[in-house]
């Protein structure tokens, strides 16, 4: 089965306890890669599908991240 772009949104855990909310993601292991690099405090993510909400895992700093779900 293949993957539409854009299938998830994120929502983000920083270390400071702020969330912040990506809309549109496509490959989550590009999105944690992206994380480390320009948010290096965050603690976990959630995602969701983006198109019905419902959610679908959750990934800490350390866990094994696939490019889907």
């Amino acid at each position: 089965m293949s993957n539409p772009k854009n299938k998830y949104s994120i929502i983000v855990f920083l270390e400071s306890g702020e969330p912040k909310k990506w809309q549109y993601v496509h490959k989550l292991n590009g999105m944690a890669m992206y994380l480390n690099k320009m948010h290096p405090t965050w603690k976990y993510f959630n995602v969701y599908d983006r198109r019905s909400g419902q959610y679908l895992k959750r990934f800490k700093r350390n866990d094994f991240v696939p490019d889907f779900i």
